[in-house]
């Protein structure tokens, strides 16, 4: 079972690159017009969040570093169902914003605010998806090192987060506040209406 779990966690992230470099990557350096981004420091954050998401996972993963060497079924189920909810929200939110998915948080001279799909219940599904593959991988493979970094990529990714919510805010204004008032910021709000 460990075995197992572990090459599905390695098979998980290594899509993930051959996505980022096929899909994603080359949205970003397409012709759309940026009219806003971060500025500063806030501006460097997916350079060094982008190779953090998908290096440490991936070297801790395929040297085996950090694993423990116990099944605690439970705990590795635990991280199945979580890597479930992120390929999820990765793929619905992905599709979601087609033209609009970027490794960075910009607003694009036509953005439009994207209010359906997983972002009907969380402003930010795609980093709650790798939020919960992280930690999944963590224990899904039982491995100290990456429940260890688990806390610095929430820091990162809370930064970068704070970042585009302040860009949105600045474009949409009202609209902005009524959509942020009514969904969660990486845990899903399911609520009526």
């Amino acid at each position: 079972m460990a075995e197992g779990i572990r090459h599905w966690f390695l098979a998980f992230y290594a899509v993930g690159v051959g996505v980022l470099l096929v899909r994603v990557l080359p949205l970003a350096l397409g012709r759309s017009q940026v009219e806003r981004r971060p500025e500063g420091r806030e501006r460097w954050l997916p350079l060094l969040l982008i190779p953090l998401n998908f290096g440490v996972p991936l070297l801790a993963l395929w040297l085996r570093l950090g694993e423990l060497p116990l099944e605690w079924r439970a705990v590795r189920l635990g991280g199945l169902l979580l890597s479930g909810y992120a390929a999820v929200m990765l793929l619905s939110a992905s599709a979601t914003l087609g033209r609009f998915l970027r490794p960075e948080a910009v607003v694009l001279s036509d953005h439009q605010l994207v209010t359906a799909g997983p972002y009907r219940f969380v402003r930010h599904p795609i980093y709650s998806a790798n939020l919960a593959l992280w930690l999944g991988a963590a224990l899904g493979t039982l491995n100290l090192l990456l429940l260890a970094a688990w806390p610095l990529f929430l820091a990162g990714n809370r930064l970068e987060v704070a970042a585009e919510e302040r860009l949105l805010a600045a474009r949409f204004g009202e609209a902005w506040q009524g959509y942020a008032a009514r969904t969660g910021r990486l845990l899903p709000r399911f609520v009526g209406g």
